[in-house]
């Protein structure tokens, strides 16, 4: 199949990729995994991989690196070529199970694995190779992959998308307590003659500043200090190709629905609203779109 912007993944440009790609095309490049010119060991490395995990999707997020090959003339020149892919699946194209990449070592190619579910003690925690598995051994670098590299559960959807969370909640109180303070900082002198206008008299503003801060309380103040201390129910819900699932954050398993139908009237309806937002929108007592596949639901 033929890759189109509509059906493009990766974190590189659609029309950097392109270019990359005609370019390649345009060279002669023998090596192709779908339009993606590839390294041929990393063409080895891929479909060995592939041949046990047939759903897996490649897409390039990294740059491209020169391969020599010579002219015509004879002459060295460089053709542009991936040699890391990372690994997602059809149900969260979205996220990275994590990837696969070679590098040389001066004498021969090393096959790598990169995930979150590594720990290569050889390295620091804060080191890039802590999580990344070498092996000159083609085979051993395929078990490796097959075991880190997996479809990704609601669970880990839920949890790659819990500073989205965390993040539209702050936004929310933080706007709220704004409104409130801005309305409320009011000038010594203004303070000053307000205190002994209501030491003189029955209370009533007598300065413009007190009378917007009054207003303010009296058609907001109960809405905005809600607000201030908002802390919603909330349930992630994942849309797949052919299902959705959903799952409180109280809750210890998600729900997985095949029909609309099943989906709770209250998340169906908010959900509907989120669809037509753009990603990152957080809309309040309703949700936060996360993107085209995830969203927070506010309950």
């Amino acid at each position: 199949m033929q890759t189109t912007i509509e059906n493009y993944v990766g974190k590189i440009s659609f029309s950097a990729f392109r270019s990359i790609s005609q370019a390649a095309r345009d060279e002669g490049h023998k090596d192709w995994i779908g339009d993606i010119p590839v390294h041929p060991e990393l063409l080895k490395f891929f479909k060995a991989f592939k041949a046990k995990r047939y759903n897996v999707v490649p897409c390039v997020d990294k740059g491209t690196h020169p391969l020599w090959v010579k002219d015509e003339f004879g002459a060295n020149k460089p053709i542009h070529i991936y040699r890391a892919l990372s690994i997602t699946f059809p149900d969260a194209v979205d996220f990275r199970s994590g990837s696969i990449f070679i590098t040389h070592d001066g004498s021969s190619v090393v096959y790598c694995v990169e995930s979150d579910k590594i720990e290569n003690e050889k390295f620091s925690v804060s080191s890039d190779g802590y999580r990344i598995r070498h092996s000159k051994d083609m085979a051993k670098a395929v078990k490796v992959a097959l075991k880190v590299l997996t479809t990704l559960d609601h669970d880990d959807i839920e949890e790659r998308c819990g500073a989205n969370l965390r993040q539209a909640v702050y936004s929310l109180n933080n706007e709220a307590q704004e409104k409130l303070y801005d309305k409320l900082s009011i000038p010594r002198d203004d303070l000053a003659q307000e205190v002994a206008h209501m030491i003189a008299c029955g209370y009533a503003p007598s300065t413009p500043a007190f009378q917007k801060a009054l207003d303010l309380i009296a058609t907001e103040g109960a809405e905005l200090r809600r607000m201030q201390s908002y802390k919603p129910r909330a349930c992630f819900v994942w849309v797949k190709p052919n299902s959705l699932s959903y799952k409180f954050k109280e809750d210890s398993r998600a729900v997985e629905c095949t029909q609309m139908d099943d989906v709770p009237e209250l998340i169906r309806n908010k959900l509907a609203v989120l669809q037509i937002a753009n990603n990152g929108d957080v809309i309040a007592d309703v949700g936060i779109r996360v993107s085209d596949i995830t969203y927070w639901v506010f309950a």
